[in-house]
């Protein structure tokens, strides 16, 4: 099967050597087949991918092999800081966090389970047998989550296309033409700035 794995620490040490491990577990070309592997960070709020790497085979050049580039730029994109500033941090990595939906899908997931300071290790993987990658996560962190490539690549679509609409949208709100609302709102600041300089210029006086 072909699937999007997602680990989340909240320990860097933790986080390097599971990448050792998920790196040796590329090498060995088994049964498991690792293509992009993505590191993600959360700081102040907003989730940013940290370092990738991939197989190197001629797949990368092909829809697995944009997955990775895909995510972050909905991660970190309009979208995504939609996403991070609604949730504002208030949920972990605890498995049975409350607010989880059960059918979230990638994005909603780490947004909601990664506060600041927590790491993701994203993969692309293809597995015959789920219990290698089963094992090597569970060594380390007790959140781990599997998505269908073929879903997670869907809806990268879906939110390039939705945040194609949310610039649009605030592009023709900002170039509108001003109602009578808004000019009556324009004369009512130039009054304010007014007073402000006088009053700006009155403390220097003093």
């Amino acid at each position: 099967m072909e699937s999007v794995i997602v680990g989340y620490f909240s320990e860097e040490q933790a986080t390097l050597d599971a990448l050792a491990d998920l790196e040796s577990l590329q090498k060995a070309s088994g049964e498991t087949q690792v293509a992009q592997v993505g590191i993600f960070k959360k700081e102040q709020g907003m989730i940013s991918l940290r370092r990738s790497f991939d197989s190197g085979a001629e797949a990368d050049e092909s829809i697995i092999g944009g997955i990775i580039g895909g995510i972050t730029g909905v991660i970190a994109g309009p979208v995504g800081t939609l996403l991070s500033v609604g949730v504002g941090g208030s949920v972990g990595t605890d498995e049975n966090a409350p607010h989880m939906m059960p059918d979230a899908n990638l994005f909603w997931s780490m947004t909601l389970r990664m506060k600041d300071g927590h790491i993701a290790i994203v993969a692309v993987v293809q597995e015959l047998d789920q219990a290698p990658l089963d094992q090597l996560f569970g060594g380390y962190t007790s959140v781990t989550e599997r998505f269908g490539a073929a879903e997670v690549q869907e809806e990268i679509e879906h939110a390039r296309n939705l945040q194609d609409r949310l610039e649009k949208m605030v592009r023709d709100e900002l170039t509108e033409e001003r109602t009578a609302q808004r000019d009556k709102r324009v004369q009512d600041l130039k009054v304010t700035v007014k007073s402000d300089f006088a009053n700006l210029m009155a403390g220097r006086q003093g």
